[in-house]
């Protein structure tokens, strides 16, 4: 206390109003450092990937190795934490992080009512029943992630990014050849066939391409016929190649090197180009990206 000098009520009151301004003040940063500070975790590539490309988000993610090995991705951001396979994630180790947020794909929702005593939970994923375009889905999709990590500005810029890297292909893709079926091997009997609403389908929709396939399709995009079935396509031939993967690189090696495949039209005119795989063919903006610069780009250098 002052000597010689009383404090008024009035004064005491300002003295305390600023007190608590400057704490209030304080609050927001220390309220900032603590959000930044949670784990998203998810059980999909397609929600991953998204996460990715919001910078400075640690991650939590299951199936890592898998989703390496396709994509051949050696820059996964070094907060990320493994946490077992996808169908079953280790929930001892979920429980030990300082979770925001679990996001899930739909097929996966007998974890949600397990995976809530940990983390709120939400089930999002760009192929859905929703009446919108493939591309609308997953603009949408893009927006929910932003949403439930509260990274909208961020997911704004990636999906703007995305729109004009799109419209620039869209003015290269007008010289390539199609129609175009895209194919990838199963076994030596069976052929992958994307369809429209797949992420190569989607992708070829964006760039003003026409897909050959035009049969049914599942919710993911894809259908699976019998290598013979080929013959009566008169397309320019994708494969998307996932020699890279050791249990792939004999099907692909010995289908390619058969007489039923040699014998197809297409195959036989040269209208075939091999696509690497580094994209997830189930993924989400950053891997729609992807196949369109290695599209466009394969089919240029043809």
């Amino acid at each position: 206390m002052l000597e010689g000098r009383s404090i008024s009520p009035r004064n005491t009151i300002s003295w305390f109003a600023l007190v608590i301004a400057t704490i209030l003040t304080s609050f927001p940063v220390w309220s900032q450092q603590s959000k930044e500070a949670g784990t998203v975790a998810t059980l999909d590539f397609a929600i991953a990937e998204t996460l990715f490309a919001v910078q400075d988000l640690p991650v939590a993610m299951g199936g890592v190795s898998n989703y390496q090995s396709w994509t051949e991705d050696d820059s996964l951001p070094p907060n990320l934490v493994g946490i077992g396979s996808n169908p079953q994630p280790n929930k001892e180790l979920l429980s030990t992080l300082n979770l925001d947020t679990i996001l899930i794909p739909l097929q996966y929702s007998y974890l949600k009512d397990d995976l809530s005593d940990i983390a709120p939970v939400a089930q999002l994923s760009p192929y859905n029943t929703s009446s919108l375009s493939g591309w609308e889905k997953m603009l949408s999709f893009t927006e929910e992630v932003g949403t439930h990590t509260e990274r909208k500005r961020e997911v704004n810029q990636l999906i703007a990014d995305a729109d004009d890297r799109m419209n620039r292909l869209r003015d290269t893709a007008t010289t390539l050849p199609q129609p175009l079926l895209l194919v990838q091997f199963l076994d030596t009997r069976h052929v992958r066939i994307y369809g429209r609403n797949s992420l190569p389908g989607i992708v070829l929709d964006q760039l003003g391409l026409r897909n050959a396939w035009e049969g049914p399709s599942s919710r993911w995009g894809i259908s699976t016929i019998g290598i013979g079935e080929l013959f009566n396509m008169e397309a320019h031939f994708v494969v998307v190649d996932t020699s890279h993967l050791p249990s792939r690189r004999s099907i692909q090696k010995n289908v390619m090197a058969s007489e039923l495949w040699g014998q197809l039209p297409s195959v036989r005119a040269g209208n075939i180009t091999l696509l690497d795989a580094d994209f997830w063919v189930f993924g989400a903006i950053p891997s729609a990206i992807r196949f369109a610069d290695s599209l466009v780009k394969a089919l240029e250098d043809k």
